[in-house]
């Protein structure tokens, strides 16, 4: 697969070899890989330390495809800080506005990026450091498209402590009944169970 503007991005280069993942679980086979070292080169005003893991659904730049923008990202954020609902969703808004800024401009897509919007609620409550959200994102298509997207979204938060924040998120524009999110779930219980497991 020949290099495109968009693999610094989020697209795996498949000829080169791919670092082993530190927080995401184990995907089907068809699924890319990419982690990116913040600052996120899309995302510049998200100001942790950290880096970024994440998968691809195969059908992720096909919309006609039922895993169309269907992906999972796995964060680990080193910094002292304190991600309650503001931080959340000041995350998600500055990642998906970079996001669609960025690619939108390479790929000549006009894109108000004001109107991303994100919303993250408590799922349940869990006994800390495991906290599990729900929401959705108001986002637009930068790569195929440029047409607005709704996208759905499952997170968990895992303060393993002070400096070491992982976030877990599960994304995609089909509804949470769908077949798809019981695999985008499962993800995220294996997610829990390898920070737990991880060394501290």
């Amino acid at each position: 697969m020949t290099t495109t503007c968009l693999s610094f991005v989020l697209v795996a280069i498949a000829a080169e070899p791919q670092p082993q993942p530190e927080l995401m679980p184990p995907t089907p086979a068809d699924w890319r890989f990419e982690r990116i070292d913040f600052p996120l080169s899309f995302a510049p005003d998200i100001k942790y330390k950290g880096f970024e893991e994440l998968r691809f659904a195969p059908g992720m730049f096909k919309p006609e495809s039922d895993t169309y923008f269907t992906y999972v990202f796995a964060m680990k954020i080193t910094d002292d800080v304190t991600l309650d609902a503001p931080a959340r969703q000041s995350l998600l808004e500055t990642y998906f506005r970079g996001l669609c800024r960025t690619v939108a401009k390479e790929k000549k897509f006009d894109i108000d990026t004001s109107k991303i919007t994100a919303q993250v609620l408590a799922d349940h409550t869990d006994a800390p450091p495991a906290r599990h959200f729900r929401g959705a994102v108001e986002s637009f298509d930068p790569f195929v498209t440029g047409k607005p997207l709704t996208l759905n979204l499952e997170m968990i938060v895992i303060d393993t402590s002070r400096t070491d924040h992982r976030i877990f998120a599960a994304i995609s524009p089909k509804p949470t009944d769908s077949p798809i999110w019981k695999l985008l779930r499962t993800l995220k219980d294996q997610f829990k169970e390898r920070c737990a497991q991880a060394p501290k």
